[in-house]
């Protein structure tokens, strides 16, 4: 029988088995679907812990619900209902300046808080007068050149550079806005304003079709942690799970076997710590970039050397738990985006416990801090006394904590969030080129295509359903994308 092999048991590779499996019983053919991952447990970065009635997560807290394809997924695999959405709390978000402000949505309130003098508020307000750019110069700019051109300097840098902060952990002057936001510059593209665009937006309705701000939707998770999707999804009895199973290279099969089968193996994977191999007839490679590089370099040297250019730095999650007085010292709210100018090494706090109350103890206080980034990744060479040290000072220093956290969990992510430079729109398409000179190799996971944990999912479907089709010989559905292999 066939085999695809998926390399990667996160979301994005999950996604991408279940996705395969639906695609399989439409194939003349069926064929076998096994997943390999590296490391003890499925879930990649969602990472979940539970410790005496805390429940910690690692990765991150949870994805804004704007992927109905997701959903669709879930639906079918009976975990919809797990999914839990976040606190009125969530709507409510702070920027260090000097103190503690929240960012309002309302014009005039926003203008009250002081975040940006009134200048650079009036150049705010005059974003719907600003021409549209070119295609070709949008294409070029930076996040912070892109978010200058259309609400000024000011506003990219007191308001836009600490957000990219704390969704990329990373540099608004070196990450590429078409890669990061895409559907910002759809905005412009299709409306001539952001604010145009967003006003549009809304009036369609989250059903209809059109470009989004990508950062639309209610933050939600899931009641036993983002993990737990994961393990749910593993759980199927339509594919197999191995961990502990590190593919070390993907060779091809020169001398192709089985001649009357329409798909033979084209390759072999290595296998870390154990002299055999498994033979595949497709591959989904859904790691992270750095690992895919490695993996493929054999079989798509030009999709490998890409891959090897996508820089993904280091975080740190340094989580903190208080006895309920500490609640005292927290407004009401998501949690807090600190700029580098503050003199903190902390980019962010989020306060889980006020998102999802179920995740301390009553009356509890937990929380998170991210570290590291693309900005500093010196701070993960730090051990984890001296990471919730740092931690516990800057935020006593923010907050005015006085009391000492009862417990700590720190996570290091070697390799964490990729950037997405000025480069990566090109680089995208260098794959995507030499991936149609490598039939069966197809990649999926955050490197290409989007960071965010829902976003991964997506993607992990589409590549699931592109192998299946290539692998089943199924013909492409009117209007689906033409270049599935």
């Amino acid at each position: 029988m066939k085999r695809l092999v998926i390399i990667g048991a996160g979301i994005s590779g999950l996604c991408a088995a279940h996705e395969a499996a639906r695609y399989r019983s439409k194939a003349a053919d069926g064929f076998e679907i096994l997943v390999l991952e590296a490391s003890s447990k499925v879930g990649g970065k969602a990472r979940t812990v539970k410790r005496d009635g805390w429940l910690i997560e690692a990765g991150p807290t949870g994805y804004l619900d704007n992927e109905p394809e997701f959903n669709k997924l879930l639906e079918q695999n009976g975990i919809l209902h797990e999914k839990v959405q976040a606190n009125d709390a969530a709507a409510r978000r702070y920027l260090l300046h000097s103190r503690l402000r929240e960012i309002k949505t309302h014009p005039l309130a926003f203008a009250r808080s002081r975040i940006i003098g009134p200048i650079g508020m009036l150049r705010m307000m005059a974003e719907p007068f600003v021409p549209r750019a070119k295609p070709e110069r949008v294409a070029l700019e930076s996040i912070w050149d892109f978010a200058s051109r259309r609400l000024g300097v000011a506003a990219a840098n007191k308001l836009i550079a600490p957000m990219v902060l704390g969704v990329f952990a990373g540099d608004a002057r070196q990450l590429s806005v078409s890669a990061s936001f895409p559907n910002l510059v759809a905005l412009e593209r299709d409306y001539g304003s952001l604010t145009r665009g967003m006003i549009a937006s809304r009036r369609k309705g989250p059903s209809n079709q059109g470009p989004r701000s990508g950062l639309s939707g209610k933050l939600v998770s899931f009641r036993r942690g983002l993990q737990s999707v994961a393990v749910a999804l593993a759980e199927s009895d339509k594919f197999t799970v191995r961990c502990d199973t590190k593919v070390q290279k993907i060779e091809a099969i020169t001398t192709a076997h089985g001649s009357n089968d329409r798909r033979p193996p084209r390759y072999r994977l290595l296998i870390d710590g154990i002299d055999s191999s498994i033979e595949a007839n497709a591959v989904v490679a859904a790691g992270e970039a750095c690992a895919n590089a490695h993996t493929v370099e054999k079989v798509a040297p030009e999709v490998a050397m890409a891959l090897s250019e996508i820089t993904t730095p280091p975080v740190v999650v340094v989580a903190l738990g208080f006895r309920p007085q500490a609640a005292l010292n927290f407004p009401t709210g998501f949690g807090v985006l600190i700029p580098r100018d503050q003199g903190y090494r902390t980019l962010g706090c989020i306060w889980d416990s006020q998102l999802f109350p179920e995740r301390s103890p009553k009356d509890h206080v937990l929380l998170r801090a991210m570290l590291g980034g693309s900005v500093d990744p010196d701070v993960a060479d730090l051990d984890d006394d001296s990471l919730v040290e740092l931690v516990s000072d800057e935020l006593a220093r923010i907050f005015g904590l006085t009391s000492l956290p009862i417990l700590s969990e720190v996570t290091k992510w070697p390799f964490a969030i990729p950037q997405y430079d000025l480069g990566h729109p090109l680089r995208v398409a260098r794959i995507e080129a030499a991936l149609e000179r490598t039939p069966g190799l197809f990649l999926a996971g955050n490197g290409l295509h989007g960071v965010a944990f829902s976003k991964s999912a997506v993607t992990g479907i589409d590549q699931g359903r592109r192998a299946a089709r290539w692998l089943g010989g199924i013909p492409n559905a009117p209007g689906t994308d033409p270049k599935e292999r």
